[in-house]
């Protein structure tokens, strides 16, 4: 009768290693600017880009659901920048597009160039894309409704106000319209599918696993890792570019907020202070490159960190649709630390959530308090 020994898993065979990361974040064109920022303590909140139309909706004191009291932010500004030739994407594509497509491809390229690993062979067939990216009305949306239903309003109601005006006078005015918009047309309009764009990456990088996009609006680049982790871990690919991309925030989407009455009256935001008075939006694109631990030692990666787990939870039924619950946000915390056999009493550092609304700031630190008890000497902080 034979003998043999079956490999005893090793204690880091579900440890998910992070080989490679990239990013685009206001004020910052790289990674490195980025932590450098970090460190620095840099305020990157800003009034918004010349051509974002803020003056067309901008009222301080206004309430109204077409206004926007304030419009200050994160903005990527001139630094969400493109080279179409460069990943073989047709130029006259790009304008009147989602910058979400073309930022999320060249952040993802970028964070592949930055893993130091001997052996760059990279199986392509193997590698999942999964990015995070809100369904919120973005710059290119906006642009094909421009094109078309708020043009034909226009022209309607100047036609009731002014009907001496000829139907070539309409047509001029239609096409001077028009004219001042970005460009719609065939060449743009799948830049303007939200689900093309973790398609555009697979296609341009020659990657042939999983793609898809996920919104889980404030956690969507967490469940996009999470997600990654798991077909990890299952053995569905062996490399998964996951991260978030929210490249461009319209009037529309300030409107919205504003009539949450989210945003900061002030333009400030500060997360856990006395003086918080609302959040502020901002713009991103940030990539990691995950591989199993085991893989990446065996390859040679640069190892930035390891994800041991991640913790996931719903509010059930709370207080309010849009209001966070305290309960929710424990569970998730637990879910995650007792996954990983970890002590939260251990935990040196954390990086909170910090939407410095008066409930949410509220909610989180009880839900900190409550897992990682309150501080006292001797205890990391």
């Amino acid at each position: 009768m034979g003998n043999f020994a079956q490999e005893q898993p090793s204690a880091y065979d579900d440890e998910i290693a992070i080989v490679g990361m990239s990013c685009i974040m206001p004020g910052a064109p790289n990674l490195h600017t980025y932590w450098e920022n970090i460190l620095n303590k840099v305020n990157a909140v800003s009034d918004p880009p010349q051509d974002w139309g803020a003056s067309y909706c901008l009222d301080p004191g206004a309430l109204a659901n077409d206004r926007i009291y304030c419009v200050r932010g994160g903005y990527l500004g001139a630094l969400a920048a493109f080279d179409p030739v460069e990943f073989g994407v047709m130029p006259n594509s790009v304008d009147g597009g989602e910058p979400d497509h073309f930022l999320a491809l060249r952040v993802a390229s970028e964070a592949l160039e930055d893993m130091r690993s001997p052996k760059k062979d990279i199986p392509r067939e193997r590698v999942e894309v999964i990015i995070g990216r809100g369904s919120y009305v973005n710059r290119g949306n906006t642009n094909a409704i421009l094109h078309g239903v708020v043009v034909d309003q226009v022209l309607r109601v100047l036609g009731e106000l002014h009907p001496e005006h000829s139907e070539d006078d309409m047509d001029r005015i239609r096409s001077a319209l028009k004219a001042s918009l970005p460009p719609f047309h065939a060449e743009t309009a799948a830049a303007l599918v939200p689900n093309i764009i973790s398609g555009r990456i697979a296609n341009r990088l020659d990657f042939m696993g999983t793609n898809f996009i996920v919104d889980a609006a404030c956690a969507s680049s967490l469940v996009a890792t999470d997600l990654g982790i798991r077909d990890l871990l299952s053995g569905r690919c062996d490399m998964a570019i996951v991260g978030g991309v929210h490249a461009s925030t319209p009037p529309v989407i300030m409107m919205i907020f504003c009539q949450l009455n989210a945003i900061s009256p002030s333009g400030n935001i500060r997360p856990f202070d006395r003086r918080a008075d609302g959040t502020l939006l901002g713009e991103g694109v940030g990539m990691i490159v995950l591989k199993r631990r085991r893989d990446a030692e065996l390859a040679g990666d640069r190892i930035y960190a390891l994800i041991k787990s991640v913790g996931l939870a719903s509010d059930g039924r709370g207080l309010g649709l849009l209001a966070p619950r305290l309960e929710g946000e424990e569970l998730a915390l637990r879910r995650a630390y007792e996954a990983a056999g970890i002590d939260p009493g251990t935990v040196g550092l954390v990086e909170a959530h910090g939407t410095a609304t008066i409930v949410g700031d509220t909610t989180e630190i009880e839900a900190l308090t409550r897992v990682f008890g309150r501080w006292s000497e001797g205890k990391p902080r």
